[in-house]
């Protein structure tokens, strides 16, 4: 499954410093997520301790307290004191449970080293890590350093409830102060990169700790938030600033690095895309990953969801990883909040796993042309606001957790992204970035009215791939600053490959006439229109003004694996493909006119190996008992008319697969629907095909010792 996972939990669950309570908490972390964690090779706890002033402030003194995430509401708001209570936490803050407990640097480090030896108790064979956390925010602690000591850190931010955001470029005042790494003060000018680097390092390996995470944005964006930035004011692009701001940038890592240089940095980065991030606030993400700061990636953004913006928590994913600093990236899911008195898992999704299905199944293609899923898994947090770690929302998501990883793309999706990473992290001209960032929103909205986009390639990973690989998938490219990626595509196109291309009209016109072209000036329900062109027909009726069911679509296992998201239930998804209307498994579909319609709830994960044409009818999927001790998987798909039908069995058995129309007696005596034979689809691959077929069938897939293949 995962070769990673962390679990995020704050200081809440701590109510009492003692030993014996701090062990107690250990170990309900560690035997509460015991089916997540049992087969990873690392098995992480990252602590949200307070909101990184605790290593800003600290001075090396164990017997020192500190500020710590004791709240609900943001933390530097006015504290509730007796009287009426004003309920809502965005005007003032409350203690999250009477008399919290005083936290020292000293329990802070027998909390960490607690939770690394019971987690070697539960798995032995794990590497347990423990991991410290930096915001740059007003939210979780009381910061002194930030907005009384050194208010020069977050000017010129954007304000969050009227408090600002660290800048990883600002540079700080003097300051007499004694700190760890700077026992004398703090001299004028001192870059912030260098000074938390420099605490860090003494405080991560003085508490125990073994990595840090930059959260919101720090290290990428000073206002991770917001479609504007130090680039773009909402109005004008000033490319004239690109340089100097993308150069104080990547210096912050520079600092940060030569003052913290083992330890390893795991970083949350902003809501936005890689095109948006360097059009707004030239964040050089491609320089970053590559300048040997051991990083991993920033994972799926969680705020996007809360927010039904899944077009942008999917497409900001793809646009981070389809080139990487190192070998994996992450999947992060938003299961509680820990400060703001909200458990999405029950009061965002209601239950529902559309947050576990849609991101997981984003993938990346690799140099060698296989295809990689998340391998690293963060949850955030294993506790609610009030410092619980409630059964429920232990148990309820992870089996959609594993379930999505086990369908998680092993090939190209139907649709693939040709992202041109590189090239939009490196611009320096107005025009390019104007395009980068419209084209990012563009597809942000295309993924929002029902585009199932979440496969990508980098393009210069693109040049390296043999297109074969792409053969059963249509690639999707913004028009490309890369000439020589523009040229293969449009080779690619002329030979027979399916491509569609979107952008300025200008620029569409010097696009050749084989590929399909989108302008990205008009709506974006066009992108998912243009498919047709390749005889793909995704189309809603609503009988709202909602927007349609958020789609992804994976290839695993020689199955499509179909995800969906519903912000309306009473809206009819119409599907039709190349080799006819997909039925997927678990439930019935009306065909009407050769499509079929659906009514998908707030959230479906369905497997699709059936693809049937037909004028009309009622036709259902589902699994079946196999009755056969030669069989292992019997799928019983009835209400076919006069039809067309495709199977496409599982990939050990792609040649090797018995169908049936019915079986007697009970003595098993089988009636085999002959008609059926293997056959090579251009669109998909190996599977079995037969003609005129009426009534119901039993598609039989063997045990794996039996089978030929």
């Amino acid at each position: 499954m995962f070769k990673s996972v962390t679990l995020e939990v704050s200081l809440k669950p701590f109510k009492k410093t003692d030993e014996a309570y701090i062990r107690e908490v250990c170990e309900q972390i560690f035997t509460h997520w015991h089916p997540l964690l049992k087969d990873a090779e690392t098995v992480s706890v990252m602590m949200w301790t307070a909101d990184g002033s605790e290593i800003l402030d600290y001075a090396g003194n164990e017997e020192d307290a500190f500020e710590w995430c004791k709240w609900i509401g943001q933390a530097q708001l006015p504290y509730e004191e007796g009287g009426e209570i004003d309920q809502n936490i965005h005007l003032k803050k409350h203690y999250y449970i009477e008399n919290p407990p005083v936290m020292t640097y000293g329990v802070l480090k027998r909390i960490v080293s607690t939770l690394k030896e019971v987690g070697k108790k539960h798995f032995p064979k794990a590497e347990i890590r423990v991991g410290e956390t930096f915001d740059i925010g007003p939210e979780f602690a009381i910061s002194e350093f930030k907005y009384v000591r050194h208010k020069e850190i977050t000017e010129g931010s954007s304000s969050c409830d009227r408090y600002g955001f660290v800048d990883c470029t600002a540079r700080l005042h003097a300051d007499d102060r004694k700190y760890a790494g700077y026992p004398g003060g703090i001299p004028e000018g001192t870059p912030i990169g260098e000074f938390l680097g420099r605490q860090a390092n003494i405080f991560l390996a003085d508490m125990g700790y073994d990595y840090i995470w930059l959260s919101n944005g720090f290290g990428f964006s000073a206002d991770p938030w917001s479609l504007g930035g130090k680039v773009f004011d909402g109005k004008t692009f000033s490319a004239d600033k690109l340089t100097e701001t993308r150069a104080k940038v990547f210096e912050f890592w520079k600092q940060f690095r030569k003052e913290c240089p083992d330890f390893p940095i795991e970083v949350r980065g902003t809501n936005n895309s890689v095109g948006i991030d360097y059009a707004t606030d030239a964040v050089p993400i491609y320089e970053i990953y590559n300048g040997g700061f051991n990083i991993t990636p920033p994972p799926n953004s969680p705020w996007a969801a809360l927010n039904d913006n899944y077009g942008l928590e999917i497409m900001g994913h793809m646009t981070r990883v389809c080139e990487l600093p190192s070998e994996d990236f992450m999947f992060r899911f938003y299961i509680h909040d820990p400060w703001w008195l909200n458990s999405p898992w029950y009061d965002r999704y209601d239950g529902f796993a559309s947050d576990i299905y849609l991101p997981m199944a984003v993938t990346r293609i690799k140099e060698d042309g296989s295809v990689q899923s998340a391998e690293l898994f963060n949850i955030l947090s294993i506790d609610n606001s009030f410092g619980d770690m409630p059964d429920a929302c232990v148990n309820e998501p992870i089996p959609h957790i594993l379930k999505a990883k086990k369908d998680a793309g092993d090939a190209p999706a139907p649709l693939v992204w040709v992202y041109p990473m590189r090239e939009y992290s490196t611009a320096t001209d107005e025009a390019t970035i104007r395009d980068m960032y419209f084209g990012d929103r563009f597809i942000m909205d295309a993924i929002n009215s029902g585009f199932p986009l979440n496969c990508v390639v980098s393009s210069d990973i693109f040049l390296k791939t043999d297109l074969e690989i792409y053969k059963h998938s249509i690639l999707i490219s913004p028009l490309q600053i890369n000439g020589e990626v523009q040229l293969r595509l449009e080779e690619y196109a002329k030979n027979g490959g399916k491509v569609v291309f979107y952008g300025g009209c200008k620029g569409l016109d010097s696009v050749c006439d084989d590929a399909v072209k989108v302008d990205i000036a008009e709506a974006p329900e066009n992108i998912r229109k243009a498919l047709k062109a390749f005889n793909v027909s995704i189309d809603f009726v609503r009988k709202t003004d909602k927007k349609p069911p958020t789609m992804s679509i994976a290839r695993s296992n020689n199955a499509l694996f179909f995800s969906a998201y519903s912000v309306d239930t009473t809206a009819d998804t119409l599907l039709e493909f190349p080799l006819g209307a997909p039925v997927l498994m678990g439930g019935e579909t009306e065909i009407k006119d050769g499509k079929a319609v659906y009514r998908f709830g707030r959230c479906e994960h369905r497997e699709c190996r059936v693809f049937v044409k037909q004028k009309s009818g009622i036709i259902s999927a589902h699994e079946a008992t196999s009755y056969s001790i030669k069989y292992r998987r019997r799928i019983k798909v009835c209400g076919f008319e006069d039809a067309e039908v495709y199977f496409f069995p599982e990939t050990y058995c792609e040649k090797d697969v018995q169908v049936l129309h019915a079986v007697r007696d009970a003595e098993w005596h089988p009636e085999f629907d002959e008609s059926f034979k293997p056959v090579y689809c251009e669109e998909y691959g190996w599977g079995f095909k037969a003609e005129q077929v009426t009534g119901d069938r039993f598609f039989m897939m063997p045990q794996k010792k039996f089978a030929k293949s």
